[in-house]
C-alpha cells in the first residue's frame, strides 16, 4: 500500500476525520475491533497534523518527529454507555476505577505488538495510539514525512487543483476556499441557515452533517465524493 492520506470510517469511529496515511489504516481497524468487542465508540480529537500548526488543548509538547506528522498517530477519548473517558480519567492511576470494558479496550491495545498506548510513554499520553513508525523505521518516516505534509497543506489551500476535488471537513486552521463557498449555498438552498462566507467553519459542519443524516449518508461531516453527489456539486 503506497503513502497516501486518506480518511479512516470505522464503526466504532466518532468526533473528527481520522485523517492517517493509508498503510496505517489496518491498525486503526484493530483499533475499531477492539472498540467493538466492547462496545465502546472512539473518538477521535486529532490524526494527521501540519508541521508547525499550533494544536489545541494537547497534554503532552508534540514532539519534532512526532507520528502525528505521518499520519501514523491519533488522539482519542473513549465514549462507554454515553459517558466521556478523557486524558485525565484514562491515565494509568486511575485504571481500577474506569469500567471493565474500558480497562480491557486499554489493555488490548498494550498487548497488540504493533501498537503503542501513549499512557506508557515515559510522559503519559492516554489518548495517543500510534504504531512507533518513527522508531521502527525511521527512514519510513523519512520518506512518509514530506508526502503526508504536501497532502494536508493540500487540504487548506484557497483552492483544489483542477479536477481534484478536496476533502472538506472541520479542521484548523479552517479549510476555505471557492469549493467551501459552493458547498454552503447548496446547504442554503436546501433549506440550511448559515451565512456563507467559503470557510468551513462548525456552523458549516452541523448543517452538512444534518444534510447527510437526512440522506441516509454517513454523517461525518466530511464532503467526500458521495456526500457531494448527493448535495449534486460536480
Amino acid at each position: 500500500m503506497k503513502t497516501e492520506l486518506r480518511v479512516f470510517s470505522g464503526s466504532q469511529f466518532v468526533g473528527k476525520p481520522a485523517l492517517v496515511d493509508g498503510e496505517f489504516i489496518p491498525f486503526l481497524q484493530k483499533v475499531n475491533d477492539f472498540a467493538a468487542e466492547q462496545l465502546l465508540q472512539v473518538h477521535v480529537t486529532s490524526s494527521a497534523r501540519q508541521q508547525g500548526v499550533a494544536v489545541g488543548n494537547t497534554i503532552v509538547p508534540p514532539a519534532t518527529r512526532s507520528n502525528h506528522l505521518t499520519g501514523h498517530a491519533i488522539d482519542m477519548n473513549v465514549i462507554h454507555d454515553g459517558q466521556l473517558f478523557n486524558s485525565s480519567a484514562l491515565k494509568k492511576s486511575n485504571h481500577a476505577k474506569l469500567p471493565a470494558q474500558v480497562r480491557k479496550f486499554i489493555q488490548a491495545i498494550r498487548d497488540e505488538k504493533e501498537l503503542r498506548w501513549g499512557g506508557d510513554f515515559g510522559t503519559q499520553d492516554p489518548v495517543h495510539i500510534d504504531d512507533g513508525l518513527n522508531i521502527r523505521d525511521a527512514l519510513a518516516w523519512d520518506m512518509k514525512f514530506p508526502i503526508i505534509q504536501a497532502a494536508l497543506i493540500a487540504l487548506t489551500r484557497p483552492e483544489a487543483e483542477a479536477g481534484q476535488a478536496r476533502l472538506l471537513f472541520l479542521e484548523r486552521p479552517f479549510i476555505s476556499g471557492p469549493d467551501v463557498l459552493a458547498v454552503q449555498e447548496r446547504l442554503v438552498a436546501l433549506g440550511f441557515a448559515m451565512n456563507p462566507d467559503g470557510i468551513f467553519g462548525a456552523v458549516t459542519d452541523r448543517a452538512l452533517t444534518m444534510f447527510q443524516e437526512r440522506e441516509g449518508l454517513i454523517a461525518d461531516g466530511i464532503v467526500g465524493s458521495g456526500t457531494r453527489k448527493a448535495l449534486k456539486l460536480t
